[in-house]
């Protein structure tokens, strides 16, 4: 297994221009190694949220009746930044994206600590916007032993090139 989460070192597609995204719509761009949910990723994550007990009142979420162990949600929605950012072939020379729109998220089945995620990207549409391309994905977080998914969502970003 890679060092850099969600890794897929030797695996990278070659990248596809911004421009040249349409011409691959209904293609998966990616599928992630597999990438552990440690106990102290979902501290760092509760942390980073104000959801600890310095920021929250925690008793309710750490006493639920799913148990502590269970990874939160908006915590898998995160993992997908990390998941794109390191495999996501549509680039160009000075493109940056900015989040635009998160659509029809749902998690089907729960993650516990210490369970194992990847994610498996599709590209889905890229349009044109005034100040750039919108290019949307849809992603499926699957976890490891099991025939359901633990998320499916779509995820549009605005890219803006140097050439827009």
């Amino acid at each position: 297994m890679s060092s850099i989460a969600f890794g897929m070192r030797g695996k990278m597609q070659p990248t596809i221009p911004v421009e040249e995204a349409h011409l691959h719509i209904g293609k998966e761009l990616f599928s992630t190694d597999w990438l552990t949910i440690s106990e102290d990723r979902v501290k760092q994550f509760r942390w980073s949220t104000f959801a600890n007990g310095d920021d929250a009142d925690m008793e309710m979420c750490l006493t639920n009746p799913v148990g502590y162990e269970n990874v939160d949600g908006f915590m898998l929605v995160s993992l997908l930044i990390t998941a794109h950012f390191n495999n996501n072939p549509i680039n160009s020379p000075g493109a940056f994206g900015l989040n635009y729109a998160l659509e029809n998220f749902r998690f089907p089945a729960p993650v516990f600590l210490e369970q194992r995620v990847k994610v498996t990207a599709t590209l889905t549409d890229v349009r044109t916007h005034a100040k750039g391309t919108l290019i949307t994905t849809h992603n499926v977080m699957d976890l490891e032993e099991s025939e359901r998914p633990v998320l499916v969502g779509d995820w549009t970003n605005l890219v803006v090139t140097d050439s827009q």
